[in-house]
């Protein structure tokens, strides 16, 4: 129980660090997320260098330092540029990587930390979607901080549930090589409350949004969010460590509580782009 109430605690305010930023304006948010970017890096950086990164070191710190500098630009490239052929590649590029980081899970195959790939998917699937995750507000060409709220509410709605029903009813592992402690029951708990919630969004905000389109932004928030849990525990696996930082107590680094975020942003971007152009 006192685990719990540290959760909830660190939970809440994480939340608030979120949020306020968001409805306060788009420029503070983008702050917010280039800071995010930082620490997220860092705490990659240190999982595929065994845990062992210091910033700027000999041996690693130029490369390290361009990786922690590519958010900002990525994100002057994506907001600034509006041209959508850019925002086409970029988004497929983020997706197919992503889509690569779930099949290799579901294979059962470690990621193998080569430099090479260390570099792309630090580019590509953790900043490159943490850019997608700050471009929502903006998806209709102008600032909807509602868009980002519903997607983190279903997101911390599905975690909480999952968390909730695992602990209650869990009773078959969803996933036992890489997360003991996830269960079949706790990830179906998620699910569910993540529809519940998006159906309360569609009767009472005017987003544009039809029942279907809701009901589907609820079923895939809730499915990659767990998928995106369950990669960034194979990339702590491989590395051999329990968490990926010591920033919140409960929960571990900021990349063990952004980790559902960061995996399902690019496809809950994609999805509003279809929703948009074919309405």
């Amino acid at each position: 129980m006192k685990e719990f109430y540290t959760r909830s605690i660190t939970a809440t305010a994480y939340a608030i660090v979120l949020l306020f930023p968001l409805f306060y304006n788009e420029y503070m948010f983008y702050l917010v997320g280039f800071i995010c970017s930082l620490i997220l890096v860092f705490e990659f950086i240190k999982l595929i260098s065994k845990y062992n990164h210091k910033f700027l070191s000999r041996d690693s710190g130029k490369s390290n330092f361009i990786l922690y500098m590519t958010f900002p630009l990525y994100i002057s490239l994506f907001i600034l540029s509006k041209n959508q052929i850019f925002e086409m590649i970029f988004l497929v590029v983020i997706v197919l990587t992503n889509i690569i980081l779930g099949f290799s899970l579901l294979k059962n195959k470690f990621f193998s930390f080569s430099l090479l790939k260390n570099r792309f998917i630090g580019h590509v699937y953790l900043v490159g979607s943490l850019v997608l995750f700050c471009s929502i507000p903006n998806i209709d060409d102008f600032y909807n901080p509602y868009l980002v709220f519903c997607f983190l509410a279903l997101i911390w709605i599905s975690d909480s549930a999952a968390y909730v029903f695992g602990v209650t009813f869990g009773k078959r592992p969803l996933f036992k090589s890489v997360s003991p402690k996830k269960s079949i029951e706790g990830f179906l708990g998620g699910l569910i409350f993540s529809i519940i919630l998006s159906l309360i969004f569609f009767k009472y905000l005017n987003l544009d949004l039809k029942l279907m389109e809701w009901i589907t932004l609820g079923i895939l928030t809730s499915c990659l969010g767990t998928l995106g849990d369950l990669v960034q525990s194979q990339f702590k696996r491989e590395a051999g460590v329990k968490d990926s930082g010591k920033w919140l107590p409960g929960h571990g680094g900021l990349y063990d509580r952004m980790d559902s975020i960061i995996f399902a942003s690019p496809f809950v971007y994609l999805s509003l782009i279809i929703f948009k152009n074919v309405s």
